[in-house]
């Protein structure tokens, strides 16, 4: 039996679908995959005949940062193998006049640069990282004694002026005291003062009975 077209055409969009997703898992998985989005116009991408490795750059390319080496792997969401392929593809969507991705595979060397600098942008991170730790204890520190500072000099003010009450306190008290043991002496000496004038007048008659 001879099956629709309609149904050679899904047949063949879902295995189109299938390779596009298992690309997309690549991408995702594979290091050196580069996504760039290009415009209408020159694309600036020469490559070498009967590939997709990139020869020459320039327009587009240039700007973006295409380096030769890198390798063609899907125009606009379509897998690219041969050299045909890229053409046709590229071809296409310079004239359709809008935006589309390109995907590239980047070369040995390209990748080794982009590991040091992952990796060098890693260590300014985590010295960063660190840097900032150590100004935040430090600035935490600062804080802590400040406020400990602040706390012994309220502390020493309180019981500066604590100490200033008692002692005024204590010098009032002395004078009471000492008021108050005057008032208690003086009838004593007047009381002794009287005695000693009656004993004077003794010694007068002694004399005139001679």
């Amino acid at each position: 039996l001879k099956r629709p077209a309609i149904f050679l055409e899904l047949r063949g969009f879902c295995e189109r679908g299938a390779a596009f997703a298992d690309f997309a898992i690549m991408v995702s998985m594979q290091p050196g995959i580069c996504k760039l989005e290009f415009a209408m116009g020159a694309h600036g991408l020469v490559w070498k005949v009967g590939t997709t490795e990139v020869e020459r750059v320039s327009c587009q390319a240039l700007l973006l940062g295409v380096k030769p080496g890198w390798s063609i792997s899907m125009v606009d969401g379509v897998p690219i193998e041969h050299s045909y392929e890229a053409w046709n593809q590229l071809m296409r969507c310079k004239k359709t006049g809008n935006k589309y991705q390109v995907y590239f595979t980047k070369d040995e060397a390209s990748i080794r640069e982009d590991q040091a600098k992952a990796e060098k942008e890693k260590e300014k991170k985590r010295k960063d990282a660190e840097e900032r730790q150590k100004r935040e204890e430090m600035e935490k520190k600062i804080r802590e004694d400040a406020e400990k500072k602040r706390a012994d000099d309220l502390a020493s003010k309180k019981q500066e002026y604590w100490d200033k009450q008692q002692a005024a306190a204590e010098g009032a008290e002395a004078p009471a005291e000492e008021a108050a043991g005057a008032s208690e002496e003086a009838p004593a000496e007047g009381e002794a003062a009287p005695a000693e004038e009656a004993e004077a007048p003794a010694e007068p008659p002694a004399e005139g009975g001679e």
